[in-house]
């Protein structure tokens, strides 16, 4: 690890509000390991319904207040560029620009940071550029996909995308579809630092000892939103009932919740699929257990916004389960076809059914996949890596003496 030691102010649009909150835990999990190594960490994020500043992990989180408590919800959740597609929400935009500027000014002049590390860059980078013009700091600025599909859908914002990208110092990505577009937006380069898993990685003779399920079980862990693509899964039910008895769990909550579990009713999936909506660490830590199988079937949804990285499936890895999923956004990063897993073309529930029964019905090509899954995470996608990436890339933003190029430094 590096020996120099860095003071980062990080400014982001989600922040985990509560010891127990399942909000952006990659983000979380980066600052516990990067304040093992040493690193200080201060967040600047937007207030939830008048919530107060507060210490988590032992980090200062700062919120901004930007409306009445009633309606501060622009943000957490399901994020911002779902909760802008109404129009009263757009106005909440300008209140919560214009007063994380003032913060992000007020917080550069108190605070001696060496790095101003802005998440999302619309509307984040506007708030980065003011801490960097009053602290005269390095900025960096990380894409994660979703500032695109709202620029497609908002042409106003691109602009304010673009100029934001161009003002960087460093521009990073969590996979190579994200850095792809925001080369495209900026005509810069940027390095691609996915982050990594959120849950401890079982212990190998536990999972070998492990009974096998009477009934496989396929596992999704997820926001039930609409490009997570699950009503194709649940299509895919029925097709995968006739060759094999399958149990489907399905974490997390979202608006499409409703819209799904009454889909699964009139399809008569009762008997096949639980809802269990939003679940503990602890618990969702036993369903990656128990699972036979972990399915991301998403979809480039209306608004042309797809997955940015797609964690759940190192997730999964790291309990040596094999995946299937589709071929969109960042998800090709995280799956070597045929060896870890299965990609799938998107909106294919044939094609999703074929690939599930197809690890079901061999239970030695899964534990081989789920095995290669394994290795793969320690590979590409261990924390050790990435913090070591990531504090390389600051040291290369801050001026280093290590004359590498930014590539090199990864």
């Amino acid at each position: 690890m590096s020996n120099q030691t860095q003071n980062i102010l990080v400014i982001t649009s989600t922040y985990p509000r509560h010891e127990d909150d399942y909000a952006v835990p990659w983000m979380r999990e980066i600052h516990r390991q990067l304040m093992e190594q040493g690193h200080t960490i201060s967040v600047l994020a937007p207030s939830w319904k008048a919530l107060k500043s507060h210490t988590l992990d032992g980090i200062k989180v700062t919120r901004f207040r930007y409306a009445p408590a009633s309606i501060e919800t622009l943000t957490h959740e399901e994020g911002a560029t779902y909760k802008i597609r109404k129009a009263w929400m757009q106005l909440l935009a300008i209140p919560y620009i214009v007063v994380g500027c003032m913060y992000a000014a007020m917080m550069a002049f108190r605070g001696k940071y060496d790095v101003i590390h802005v998440h999302w860059p619309f509307p984040h980078g506007i708030m980065g550029q003011v801490a960097r013009l009053v602290s005269g700091k390095p900025l960096v600025i990380m894409s994660h996909g979703a500032e695109f599909s709202l620029a497609r859908r908002k042409p106003w914002v691109m602009p304010f995308l673009r100029q934001a990208l161009r003002s960087a110092d460093l521009l990073i990505a969590n996979s190579s579809d994200t850095a792809a577009m925001v080369s495209d937006c900026s005509e810069r380069d940027c390095v691609v630092l996915p982050y990594g898993t959120t849950v401890s990685a079982a212990d190998v003779d536990s999972v070998s000892k492990r009974q096998p399920n009477a009934r496989p079980r396929v596992l999704f862990t997820g926001r039930l939103i609409e490009r997570k693509g699950l009503e194709y899964l649940l299509e895919a039910v029925p097709k995968i009932r006739q060759q094999v008895s399958a149990k489907f769990v399905i974490t997390g909550d979202g608006d499409q919740r409703t819209r799904l579990e009454a889909l699964s009713k009139r399809m008569g999936l009762e008997d096949d699929v639980e809802f269990l909506g939003f679940v503990s660490t602890e618990r969702l830590t036993e369903e990656y257990a128990k699972c036979d199988v972990w399915v991301n079937p998403g979809i480039i949804d209306s608004w042309g916004d797809a997955e940015g990285l797609g964690i759940g499936s190192i997730e999964a890895y790291s309990y040596f389960k094999p995946v299937v999923a589709s071929r969109v956004g960042g998800i090709p990063d995280t799956i070597r076809d045929g060896e870890t897993g299965y990609l799938v073309p998107q909106k294919d529930s044939a094609a999703l059914a074929a690939a599930i029964v197809d690890l079901l019905a061999d239970p030695e090509k899964c534990e081989r996949f789920g095995k290669a899954g394994f290795e793969f995470v320690k590979e590409r996608f261990s924390w050790g890596r990435i913090v070591r990436d990531l504090e390389s890339l600051y040291e290369t933003v801050r001026g280093s003496k290590d004359d590498r190029s930014l590539q090199q430094a990864i």
